[in-house]
């Protein structure tokens, strides 16, 4: 078996032994679903300083993942080159590589001591602002650390749940200074303490790679999530060059209280009944959060859609593709699942309508959803979503963005406080012939009050630096249960009779509103 560089690679399934060192490693998750593993990520560097990008997918991270450590080198056969990803890419590389079923990993034990540890493409700062929003390539940035903040943990309005949230400023040979904000488990785990203390005698210089530009407010900073990895005061020529071109302007790393970025941060809510919430003036009262205790009484029949990979707001078929229907975004292409579930609920004062988009409605259906679409039929709704029914929750939640827009109140779950009790099985009422959703018995009995809330009717560019060897379904609105009728079991109820939703949606209802405003 011959051996081969990766800079002789072809696209084409490869036999031959490649001996590389895994520089990194990071795993990428669904967004909407923490758990669900999407692929496994590294970068491989091979002795002459080619590198490129691999990925791992389920089943089969779960077998390399334990067989290989970051920084360890290894000889490494039969994989699948492919043509390199169009987006987030972490080295400059037209091909990548992925692991087979037929793989086969072996640990180098001696290594040749000129082997390149870790693989970079720095950018300078001056280019970053042409990098804002252009995610083809991921960015890698060199600079000596100026301050540090503490972990706050915040909501971002993106993923409406608690993320740890750090930044970390560093400044070129210039003193420009640069934010790079971490979020998650980077920013949980980056060494401030160490550095901290070794920063008020020396210089830390520190190499961020796999981040992204940004702009707030007419200001540039990187962000870095999974993918974000350091190297502290590596033994390269550019970290040198910055330690020797800095030595005489340096000064103890400062510690920030959070970042200087403006973001919505946890507060402290206010437990309200719902009646003294439903009337509120969702212009003055936008940002406001309250605590409800209440009971699920009716869940609509679309309890999911296809969202904007990019934007998370909903798509629509695009040619043998989705594209985006905000305008703004347009995004083309394969679309992410993603739940909408739209319930009423209420207590002894009221009853409105509360939506939990994503991992927050997981929180209570306890499913992941790409396992429920698998197990239901079109047209159907899970049993894990339908034994929600008469269940009592403590929420967080807030006004909609959609509230204003299409004038039905209407009030987004950001965080699920509490689940009281088990519930229980209770009838539900029919609609005619063409339910689209599932109420409580309770709620089907209750007279239609005149204040009642409507639930509706009907890169461009690669980073320019220098490489180096050590471097480098859709949504119509619920339609109200008939308040009479027989009443029937829970199994006849899931069925929708009529086929399933419509799967372009006209974006003119409550739920394909809200959607559209993620």
């Amino acid at each position: 078996m011959a051996e081969v560089l990766i800079g002789s690679l072809m696209i084409g399934n490869c036999s031959d032994r490649l001996c590389v060192r895994v520089s990194r490693m990071w795993e990428f998750y669904d967004p909407q679903d923490e758990s669900n593993l999407l692929h496994a990520d590294m970068v491989l560097i091979d002795e002459e300083g080619g590198s490129a990008h691999a990925q791992i997918y389920p089943p089969l991270a779960a077998v390399f993942k334990p067989m290989i450590k970051e920084g360890n080198v290894y000889n490494v056969s039969y994989v699948q080159i492919k043509k390199a990803n169009r987006m987030y890419k972490p080295v400059d590389n037209d091909i990548m590589i992925g692991f087979t079923k037929w793989t086969t990993i072996e640990e180098l034990i001696e290594v040749p001591p000129a082997f390149p540890e870790i693989g970079y493409s720095l950018t300078p700062f001056d280019q970053l602002t042409t990098l804002v929003d252009i995610r083809e390539y991921f960015i890698d940035v060199i600079g000596a650390v100026t301050m540090i903040s503490d972990v706050a943990t915040i909501r971002t309005k993106m993923r409406q749940t608690q993320t740890a949230k750090r930044s970390v400023t560093i400044q070129n040979e210039s003193c420009t200074p640069l934010e790079v904000v971490m979020w998650g488990g980077q920013a949980t785990s980056f060494p401030a303490d160490q550095i901290s203390i070794a920063g008020q005698d020396s210089l830390q210089i520190i190499i961020f790679v796999g981040t992204l530009a940004r702009s707030y407010a007419g200001t540039t900073s990187l962000t870095g999530g999974s993918s974000c990895k350091w190297y502290v005061n590596p033994q390269v020529p550019e970290a040198t060059s910055l330690a020797a071109s800095l030595q005489h302007k340096r000064s103890p790393i400062m510690s920030a209280a959070g970042s200087t970025q403006r973001v919505p941060r946890i507060s402290t809510a206010e437990h309200k009944k719902v009646s003294e919430i439903k009337h509120l003036h969702p212009f003055k009262h936008e940002k406001v959060e309250w605590l409800v205790t209440v009971t699920v009484l009716k869940i609509d029949q679309l309890w999911w859609y296809e969202s904007c990979r990019k934007c998370l707001k909903k798509t629509k078929p695009h040619g043998d593709a989705y594209k985006c229907s905000d305008s703004g975004c347009g995004h083309v292409g394969p679309p992410n699942p993603r739940y909408r579930l739209l319930i009423t609920a209420g207590d002894e004062t009221g009853e409105t309508d509360f939506i939990l988009f994503g991992h927050m409605a997981q929180r209570i259906v306890k499913k992941p959803l790409d396992i429920l679409i698998a197990d239901n039929p079109a047209g159907f709704i899970p049993d894990e979503i339908t034994k929600l029914m008469e269940k009592v929750y403590t929420f967080n939640v807030s006004f909609t963005d959609s509230t204003i827009a299409l004038g039905n109140v209407c009030f987004q779950v950001n965080t699920v406080v509490a689940e009281i009790g088990d519930g229980g099985q209770v009838p539900i009422s029919p609609s005619g012939s063409q339910p689209s959703s599932i109420s409580s018995a309770w709620a089907a009995s209750k007279s239609t009050s005149a204040d009642s809330v409507p639930t509706g009717g009907t890169s461009s560019q690669t980073p320019q630096s220098t490489k180096n060897y050590s471097k480098d379904k859709r949504a119509r609105s619920p339609t109200p249960l008939s308040k009479g009728g027989s009443s029937v079991t829970r199994q006849v109820a899931r069925k929708i009779l009529g086929g399933s939703p419509d799967k372009t949606g006209d974006g003119h209802d409550l739920a394909s509103g809200i959607a559209d405003s993620r």
